[in-house]
């Protein structure tokens, strides 16, 4: 069985400055902040992982606007001889 693979949705309730959308997809927690500030988040990335959005906890910040939630990546199968 493969392991199962995550990413990260981060919903704004409204556009963040210079963005037309509210919703953004990551591969890990540190990424987002490649993108965001933790002002535009509302917390630093220590404290998602205190929080514990990694174990799919969601985290919310009523100020920012900004939920971040841990979703299940679904993957067709390869057959076993494919190369990647």
């Amino acid at each position: 069985m493969a392991q199962q693979e995550f990413i990260y949705w981060v919903h704004f309730a409204d556009p963040p400055a210079g963005c037309s959308t509210t919703d953004f997809f990551f591969g890990g927690l540190s990424a987002i902040y490649t993108q965001f500030s933790k002002q535009q988040v509302g917390c630093a990335v220590t404290r998602l992982w205190e929080v514990g959005v990694s174990d799919g906890i969601p985290y919310y910040n009523k100020r920012t606007g900004c939920t971040i939630t841990r979703e299940l990546l679904v993957r067709k199968a390869r057959p076993e001889n494919t190369p990647e």
